[in-house]
């Protein structure tokens, strides 16, 4: 599994130093995420001004040098690394994804699939692993790709583990700080579980989102039901808890004519609660397990993985053939 250090004592522009794998590698997830989108230069101009005003300064200028060391417009590298709230606000495409949390005499742990349909395994096949240093509140770790700077899924030890589940509602986007650099700036800054779940609840985002939060204690598991202004908590029950793709407890519309992605979200919700209850993972090979039974697992899995915060151990598995 290849990886990237990425020093945020650095300049912006010398943190992201990609090797010519990993910028082949980049370039051809960007390919493939713009085909995704599929916008008008117009479109991705507005998208592009609206995000400026919503992006720390440092944050900004590593797109910008990835964009150079990628020889693409910066356009391209910001729609790129923003896909998730692109597609939310622009396609209402989605990813899937399916997570769990639960006690163990070790420590919490945390597993997660991230379902995310691409061609040719690209993002199986490019998974990264970010270990960045130098942060505020101390180094951490991301399952990223080359190319992107934010956070779907990362553990800053001895804090907290965070991953990303899409979800939809009616409630109108707003222009905030992309999802994406809201989870790493949190990893970046929260001291504590408690500091991370206050910054998770109250920070306008663009787009609907669950975030499950997982810390070091006992008691420290909390799903953040997410809407571009709302939110709701959904705590552990019996030390455990899963998110798939739908709210449970903030109330929310979602339309007509769900995608077949969230059509699932029941069966793989209520799979895993029943794995949970008939017996609970106590080791990471269980858990995985559980990522893997054949109602939870989808053909557009790309990444398994589990973390441990107390001690900011994770396991990855990225070879899943997805999409092949």
């Amino acid at each position: 599994m290849q990886a990237i250090t990425v020093d945020l004592r650095n300049a912006p522009h010398r943190r992201w130093l990609l090797t010519a794998l990993q910028r082949e590698q980049a370039r051809e997830l960007m390919s493939l995420y713009k085909a995704d989108l599929g916008l008008r230069p117009d479109i991705g101009e507005v998208l592009l001004s609206s995000a400026r005003d919503h992006v720390r300064e440092d944050h900004w200028a590593e797109m910008e040098s990835l964009a150079q060391q990628l020889d693409i417009p910066l356009c391209d590298a910001v729609l790129c690394n923003f896909y998730y709230d692109a597609t939310k606000i622009v396609l209402d495409n989605m990813f899937g994804c399916t997570a769990f949390a639960i006690e163990t005499p070790t420590g919490i742990l945390h597993a997660r699939n991230l379902d995310w349909w691409t061609e040719h395994s690209a993002l199986s096949r490019c998974t990264t692993v970010c270990n960045f240093v130098g942060a505020p509140a101390g180094d951490f770790t991301t399952i990223g790709w080359p190319g992107f700077i934010g956070t779907f899924s990362g553990v800053a030890p001895g804090r907290f583990a965070v991953t990303l589940n899409a979800v939809l509602s009616l409630d109108p986007p707003q222009p905030a700080v992309p999802v994406e650099l809201l989870l790493r700036t949190v990893l970046e800054e929260a001291r504590s579980f408690n500091q991370a779940r206050e910054i998770l609840r109250r920070t306008p985002l663009p787009c609907d989102c669950l975030l499950l939060l997982t810390g070091t204690l006992s008691g420290e598991i909390v799903v953040i039901e997410r809407a571009p202004a709302r939110y709701a908590f959904r705590g552990a029950k019996n030390g455990n808890v899963a998110v798939t793709n739908g709210y449970l407890q903030l109330e929310a519309d979602i339309g007509s004519a769900p995608s077949s992605l969230f059509a699932s979200t029941c069966q793989r919700y209520y799979r895993v609660e029943a794995l949970i209850r008939n017996h609970l993972p106590d080791s990471v090979q269980h858990c995985f397990h559980y990522l893997s039974d054949p109602e939870v697992q989808m053909n557009m899995t790309v990444q398994q993985m589990v973390f441990r915060a107390a001690t900011g151990e994770y396991w990855l598995n990225a070879n899943l053939g997805a999409n092949a």
